[in-house]
């Protein structure tokens, strides 16, 4: 039973004695009944979006119509948002993209449950008296840990909505419930439907994906369902790409899904674990050898993450560590080597580099001595040292440079801070004003 604030108890318990039942749905109900954490509530009942307004005002509660063909309506009760929708039924034409031709309100949860995707996401919880209303089957589901549609037909409920292939492997894998065989069956058939969705809903619900639980279950499931060519295209070439077994055990998809298994829940440390190698194909097919995936990596990478509409700012991030993966692969760079290039990398880059490093290792199947323990010793060292990881971090100014050696704005004195950057990364007791300005003389 969900537990509810007293404020949302009082207003269902009045809407109760006008006859109306004011239900939790969804997936705060199945969470509450599994014992797992509930973040958000979803409403529903059977008042309309203006008769709920004209309820909300006389009850003193913040409300506004937030789309009205839905019947959806926002609630702010104690300073806590409720999405309230009203009890309704969808038809749908042809195609995935979620774009119902008809919207019809209903009076009752047992026709609005047949709209909604899975019987365990179409539970009704009576937030009056925590009556659990169950039209589609879907606490039986729940007990048995099964995944399937609320129709009889599972192609139906998925032809609907495209999404609804990416939502089913997201919810077994993080609810790690089987699939029931037909709706599995029913997915793969229906796979290409996921071509009409818009590149922005699916990228939300990769990154729920990507964020959750049993990370190489999930991207499996993806490949096995059939949905890698309508959301990640070009990792389909990577699709049973052998590898030299002395370093890699697995294929070239299967290593970048446990490379992405193996990095933190952290949205951009997934995504470059995930696309890493991507470029191992086009270098193969360009050189005839896989030298340069790290460069035809990061340009592919690029596209991929751009046409699903990510931020630039995740892309620069996750380019950056593709093009940079491969350096010191076989741990043979000098101390001096490492901390000058991770110097030159960032304090930000350089993390997430060792990460990567440990992660790629982790993913190749075997164990061996990680060169990443090495890297984060280094940069652990560098940081208690205060090593200055940027020209900004450096205790002389270009203008303190142009002033010592009696010279213009340009390239040399940039050349000069440079060279200065390096220094200190290997002796970070020299970042002081009086060391540097004695080394830059040497700098010139």
């Amino acid at each position: 039973m969900l537990k509810l604030p007293t404020a949302l108890k009082a207003f269902a318990d009045a809407l109760a004695r006008d006859g109306i039942k004011l239900c939790a749905v969804g997936g705060c109900v199945r969470d509450a009944l599994l014992g797992r954490a509930v973040h958000d509530v979803d409403l529903a009942s059977r008042l309309l979006p203006d008769e709920m307004l004209a309820y909300a005002k006389a009850y003193g509660i913040e409300a506004r119509i937030v789309q009205r063909t839905l019947g959806t309506v926002l609630l702010t009760i104690d300073g806590v948002d409720y999405e309230h929708t009203t009890f309704r039924t969808e038809s749908y034409g042809a195609g995935g993209a979620h774009k119902p031709d008809t919207v019809c309100f209903s009076d009752s949860p047992d026709t609005d449950a047949f709209r909604r995707d899975f019987s365990v996401n179409a539970l009704y919880e009576s937030v009056s008296d925590g009556t659990i209303l169950d039209p589609t089957g879907g606490l039986d589901d729940l007990r048995r840990r099964v995944l399937r549609t609320t129709t009889k037909d599972p192609a139906a409920i998925l032809r609907d909505d495209g999404l609804r292939i990416l939502r089913l492997v997201r919810f077994a894998a993080s609810l790690d419930f089987a699939i029931d065989p037909g709706t599995w069956e029913a997915a793969k058939a229906n796979a290409a439907l996921l071509g009409d969705v818009a590149w922005e809903r699916k990228r939300q619900e990769f990154d729920r994906i990507l964020l959750g639980p049993r990370v190489f279950d999930a991207l499996t499931m993806l490949r096995d369902v059939g949905a890698l060519p309508y959301l990640l295209p070009e990792l389909v070439l990577c699709d049973g790409m052998e590898q030299r077994q002395d370093y890699h055990k697995y294929d070239v998809l299967t290593h970048l899904f446990r490379t992405c298994e193996n990095t933190p829940a952290d949205l951009g440390m997934r995504l470059t674990g995930l696309l890493h190698d991507v470029g191992k194909p086009e270098a193969l097919k360009r050189d005839g050898k896989l030298y340069a995936h790290d460069v035809y990596g990061a340009e592919i990478a690029r596209t991929m993450l751009m046409r699903l509409r990510y931020p630039n700012t995740l892309i620069a991030r996750v380019c950056t560590v593709i093009r940079l993966h491969m350096f010191d692969l076989r741990d043979e760079a000098s101390e001096a080597t490492i901390r000058k290039r991770f110097a030159c990398f960032g304090r930000e880059t350089t993390a997430d580099l060792i990460a990567i490093r440990e992660a790629d290792i982790r993913g190749s199947g075997y164990q061996t001595a990680f060169i990443a323990e090495r890297w984060r010793r280094i940069f652990h060292e560098m940081q208690e040292q205060r090593a200055p990881f940027s020209e900004s971090e450096l205790n002389v100014s270009g203008e303190d440079i142009m002033r010592e050696l009696g010279l213009k704005a340009g390239e040399r004195v940039g050349r000069i801070k440079h060279a200065l950057l390096l220094r200190c990364a290997v002796h970070p007791e020299e970042n002081e004003r009086k060391i540097l300005l004695k080394r830059m003389h040497d700098c010139q």
